[in-house]
């Protein structure tokens, strides 16, 4: 996230560059561009497609693409950009293509009431490059650059009139744009050419470098979201206010975990909630988060879990039979009775319980209920439907009334005495 100022820092000289190349002399909102091609219609609009023009693609950076704007590029982030196309009729069986950029960027503000979606004006190189490709494309000849440019970059302006052309909101070029000789107007386009490969080239080192510090140096405190449109909320209660839904892959700061949800930094002092089963953690921060629950192999020293699945429920009762059931095979290690006796194996099964439900809604298939299986010559079966558990955690079910809706088989294997 652009949150880590460590980021920004490692790569100010990758970014001056970038910006040097980039932010000189574009315009201020952005402009349709067009050529004319003598190819038909039919033909141009297939080229077209092959080189994915109708598709929306991402931006990796936003500065080279994007003309001025009052808020600062580098807290835009999510860079995408959009062609809209026309195929007008030219003269003699000419076909007229004329183009615009709309580019879009989700802006990250301090405060997330004015953070959003945007569109940022293009500075005209997202469309002249299409304009080349196309031409490449259809004439089979590369546009190449010349031996000697000139020492300054001009920001690209639309080089044909079209003010025949039926479209009064759209900009003609100046006459002294369209009086250029054509030795000039291929100096420019070349010059172009020479400097977006530069772009083109820093952009690469660039993310070269962003993937090495990532590899090396990302943060262990970071929990990844694990599907799109997942809520973050402002309290630990789904009745509390959305704050915005995250997108696949969105890393935020860990700072706690209580009942199910992950206590996050969204941004500066920003702080939010989300639930635990919309998020990946990694190792770190489970193995923080159980070392803080006080963790299985601390409280139940005698168990040791030997297989998790997902399968069809292995035993006859009613409620669970013949559906699919989160299955924990479980194998007592040792044989004083105070570390796995039935007393315990009771309090053990509980906890598992919870710990499946926690983790049901992340697994597929979604299981109804979850089952304990102790694998040994004494051990027992616990059962229980989701839902049940569900009610147990939210303070809807007493101990009793949860076993007794639940299945211990045999019964003598769990010492039936609910304490």
């Amino acid at each position: 996230m652009s949150r880590f100022f460590w980021q920004r820092v490692s790569f100010h000289r990758a970014f001056l560059l970038l910006a040097s190349m980039c932010a000189v002399g574009v315009h201020a909102q952005t402009v349709p561009y067009a050529r004319s091609y003598q190819t038909p219609k039919a033909e141009v609009d297939q080229a077209l497609r092959d080189l994915q023009a109708y598709s929306g693609q991402k931006l990796p950076i936003l500065d080279g693409f994007v003309a001025p704007t009052s808020k600062p590029l580098g807290q835009y982030e999510r860079g995408f950009y959009q062609l809209n196309i026309e195929l007008l009729a030219g003269d003699s069986g000419a076909t007229i293509v004329r183009l615009s950029a709309k580019i879009t960027a989700w802006y990250a503000d301090r405060d997330v009431a004015k953070s959003g979606y945007e569109e940022l004006p293009s500075n005209g190189r997202l469309e002249l490059d299409l304009l080349d490709r196309l031409q490449e494309k259809l004439t089979g000849e590369p546009v190449d650059p010349p031996a000697t440019l000139a020492s300054s970059v001009q920001a690209p302006r639309p080089k044909l009139d079209l003010s025949g052309v039926p479209n009064p909101g759209m900009p003609s070029a100046p006459p002294s744009e369209i009086a250029k000789t054509p030795d000039e107007v291929a100096a420019l386009r070349n010059q172009r050419v020479l400097e977006e490969r530069r772009v083109q080239q820093l952009t690469t080192e660039l993310n070269n470098l962003k993937d090495i510090q990532h590899n090396q140096a990302h943060p262990q405190d970071l929990v990844a979201v694990g599907k799109p449109g997942a809520p973050v909320y402002a309290q630990a209660s789904e009745q509390s206010r959305v704050l915005f839904q995250a997108a696949a892959n969105d890393e935020f700061e860990y700072l706690g975990s209580e009942n199910g949800w992950i206590h996050i930094t969204i941004s500066g002092d920003s702080r939010g909630y989300i639930r635990q089963n919309a998020v990946r953690l990694p190792e770190f921060i489970a193995s923080k988060m159980s070392r803080e629950d006080g963790g299985f192999e601390e409280k139940f020293p005698g168990f040791q879990i030997e297989r998790q699945e997902i399968s069809t429920f292995p035993s006859d009762w009613p409620t669970l039979k013949g559906k699919a059931v989160k299955i924990y095979t479980v194998r007592p290690v040792s044989p004083n009775p105070k570390e796995s006796g039935p007393a315990v194996r009771l309090k053990y099964s509980l906890a598992l319980f919870e710990q499946g439900l926690r983790e049901a809604t992340s697994v597929t298939p979604t299981p109804e209920g979850i089952v304990v299986i102790f694998d040994a010559a004494d051990g027992g079966i616990a059962s229980a439907t989701l839902d049940c558990i569900k009610r147990y955690a939210a303070g809807l079910l007493t101990r009793d009334a949860f076993w007794s809706q639940s299945s211990l088989d045999p019964p003598d294997a769990f010492q039936d005495k609910l304490r």
